[in-house]
């Protein structure tokens, strides 16, 4: 029975024929709080596990840029990029090995982190302009740039980076002709040999609607990213958060 209904609701709405833009391009100021913790080593060395804020210093929100395109209409092709970057001074109250270095307890620690995500996916949008949505699915690519570096011995650096499937839904909905609610979510697992990786994105915003076709929102969005590199080694759970404010077009 429940099977039934849902499949009717599917049916029903693939039936009215969305009133969406064909193209939309869209770019955004993510105002991002990095958080997490990450062991990063080099050569079959295993790295300290250390914790962004308390001891590398990375308390203040940076603004990561980024860019979406959104091509059809029942039928529609996404494509969605952001880079995120932000650097720290800090001394040190532990001893960490990051990289090939190992740094010493009150040692004073400059270090810098990067984080590149590229998207690309297809979306089923059904229903009408009042409320539609549907699911998602498509690929990502994550790279992931690292380093620390102190007067006595330079630099090292890590860089990693992982392709993976993705999956998700989303919904929209006009609340008034001149405003419009929405919400996403997907994510993604990777796992080959030694390597695993997960990722979580979700999203909610409000846009006001100009004509023509002007659209200028805000929002906000959590990303979780986790990796494991035996080989590396490497391992990083961190998490990106913050508001965002969003401005583009649609026709």
């Amino acid at each position: 029975m429940t099977r039934g209904v849902i499949l009717a609701i599917i049916i029903g709405l693939a039936m009215v024929q969305p009133v969406a833009a064909q193209i939309e391009v869209e770019g955004f100021m993510w105002l991002v709080t990095p958080e997490g913790e990450a062991a990063l080593g080099l050569d079959g060395v295993t790295g300290t596990s250390v914790d962004l804020e308390t001891d590398f210093g990375y308390t203040d929100a940076e603004i990561a840029p980024g860019a979406r395109v959104l091509l059809g209409d029942t039928h529609q092709l996404g494509f969605a990029a952001f880079k995120f970057g932000a650097s720290a001074d800090s001394t040190i109250e532990k001893e960490i090995s990051f990289g090939d270095n190992l740094f010493q307890i009150n040692e004073a620690v400059s270090s810098s982190f990067d984080l590149t995500v590229l998207q690309v996916y297809y979306r089923l949008n059904l229903g009408p302009d009042a409320f539609h949505g549907g699911l998602l699915a498509g690929g990502e690519y994550i790279g992931i740039e690292a380093e620390a570096s102190s007067p006595r011995l330079g630099s090292a650096s890590v860089d990693a980076n992982a392709g993976m499937f993705l999956v998700g839904a989303f919904a929209e909905s006009e609340l008034l002709p001149f405003l419009k609610l929405r919400a996403s979510g997907m994510g993604g697992a990777f796992e080959i040999s030694d390597i695993e990786a997960d990722y979580l994105d979700l999203e909610i915003a409000v846009l006001a609607q100009f004509p023509p076709g002007i659209q200028i929102g805000a929002g906000y969005r959590y990303i979780d990213v986790s990796a494991k590199d035996k080989d590396h080694p490497l391992d990083i759970d961190l998490s990106f958060k913050g508001p965002a404010v969003f401005a583009g077009f649609a026709w």
